[in-house]
């Protein structure tokens, strides 16, 4: 029985990696253009909306698992994320986010990533974000996007 019980650990860990794969191949077709419909085809799903819905519960799923690790790291980890979430949030609403600065679209490229990355290397990521957006005047920012900003300075300089 233990052997069954560590083969079906093993497939819940497989599983999650597929999800996160999954995610990530969704998210790259339509960063390339593909439409909603077409991502449906191909994962087999009847419609657009179900690949949204699709998408909607592995990006959740993937948050969810990155908010357990960020707990066991502790509060910092958490702040960090908490933070690249909010920047990735308005980045997102802003239309004209990618026009505002010369690497605008890398700054918004490199939060997306932050976003599932490991606590390593979501502060590595940070530390760019934030050197990306300190060089920018902060006329070219929106008031929120300063403010998730310093959040994130802030969550970053308690790592040491």
């Amino acid at each position: 029985m233990a052997d069954e019980l560590v083969r079906l650990a093993e497939i819940r860990a497989a599983r999650a990696l597929l999800d996160e794969q999954e995610l990530d191949l969704i998210d790259r077709a339509r960063h390339a253009g593909a439409t909603w419909a077409r991502i449906a085809a191909a994962v087999g799903l009847g419609s657009r909306q179900a690949a949204e819905q699709r998408r909607q519960r592995l990006a959740a799923a993937a948050q969810a698992r990155c908010r357990d690790v960020d707990l066991e790291q502790g509060p910092g980890v958490a702040a960090a994320r908490t933070a690249m979430t909010g920047l990735h949030n308005w980045m997102t609403l802003d239309r004209h986010w990618d026009s505002r600065f010369t690497r605008a679209a890398l700054v918004r490229a490199t939060v997306a990533v932050a976003l599932r990355a490991a606590p390593g290397a979501l502060y590595a990521l940070g530390r760019h974000v934030l050197a990306d957006l300190t060089a920018v005047a902060p006329r070219h920012l929106p008031a929120p996007v300063r403010q998730e900003a310093a959040a994130l300075r802030a969550a970053l300089s308690t790592r040491d």
